[in-house]
């Protein structure tokens, strides 16, 4: 039978082909999923391999569908959609996630739930608080589950507003941050006092990945910039959980708003404020068009 292999094909072959449709390029890909850029290029040949078609031509640095791979890339796009939206009934269904508000908060830092709950705790009704449902995911990843209807609000950091203000999204500011430098034990700087950004010139920064937050290597660029220097990396991270181990490993100093990553510092890594500065923060969003009273309410009170 011409087409006995289309069963085998798994939902994540199906979406890394959808992520490689997007961006024409294995590596962004690869960043994205946390695997190598290899192995993104094995699981399209596999795919192609079971379909008996090529998707792509492959080019130096760039990937171009063929005729065939973007009559799927259609068809397949509807099929995760109507996927997730079935999915989403369900839940509806089991566990009345309708009557649920759900928001999003950044993963990897305790501070942030703790200034949103200590806001919340008292002002709203029990039964409000009850129906609450907290989703903590990566800083990056806040913005594309509000775009896909994932979470109702969220809680990120305010370098995302960019991204945001491209999705039609609205915001409003919880709190400015000084910016700060969180330095590893055994770096030169650990023990001693910082006066400004102008004495981390000589050492590697850890960053993260450009590709997939552009916002956060233009905050630490231009900041850099504005002290006379460019910054010099030592690691590209696909996640703020792997700049925080990376920063535990002594892979180099990070740099980041005081408030947001207040419980980064421990005895090893020592936190320096940087005075003046204060060029992000934290802020709440949401899809414009999709206020309720009750999220009306809790905006108010956190952004108060």
């Amino acid at each position: 039978m011409k087409y006995r292999n289309i069963m085998n094909i798994s939902l994540q072959q199906i979406q890394i082909f959808l992520k490689c449709c997007r961006y024409l390029n294995f590596s962004r890909v690869a960043e994205e999923y946390n695997f190598t850029p290899s192995m993104i290029s094995k699981t399209i040949k596999s795919l192609e391999d079971l379909l008996g078609i090529p998707l792509f031509v492959r080019k130096y640095h760039r990937l171009d569908l063929t005729p065939a791979g973007r009559e799927l890339e259609k068809g397949w796009e509807s099929i995760c959609q109507t996927l997730v939206e079935t999915v989403t009934r369900a839940y509806d269904i089991q566990e009345q996630l309708s009557a649920r508000l759900r928001i999003g908060i950044l993963e990897t830092t305790r501070f942030c739930a703790d200034y949103i709950t200590m806001k919340l705790e008292g002002n709203l009704s029990e039964s409000i608080m009850k129906n609450i449902q907290w989703e903590r995911r990566d800083m990056h990843h806040l913005p594309q589950a509000l775009e896909d209807g994932q979470v109702d609000l969220i809680i990120t950091w305010s370098g995302e507003i960019p991204y945001l203000d491209a999705r039609i999204s609205s915001w409003k500011k919880i709190f400015d941050s000084p910016d700060a430098v969180f330095i590893p034990r055994g770096h030169p700087l650990f023990d001693k006092p910082l006066t400004s950004l102008a004495e981390c010139r000589p050492y590697p920064f850890i960053t993260l990945s450009p590709a997939s937050y552009p916002h956060y290597y233009e905050y630490l660029e231009t900041l850099c910039n504005g002290y006379g220097f460019s910054p010099l990396l030592s690691t590209l991270c696909g996640s703020t959980d792997s700049a925080r181990y990376n920063l535990s490993m002594g892979k180099g100093i990070y740099v980041a708003p005081s408030l947001l990553c207040a419980d980064w510092e421990t005895e090893d890594i020592h936190k320096r404020e940087l005075q003046g500065e204060a060029q992000s923060g934290l802020i709440v969003a949401w899809k414009k068009g999709t206020l309720t009273p009750v999220m009306e309410q809790i905006i108010s009170l956190i952004a108060s």
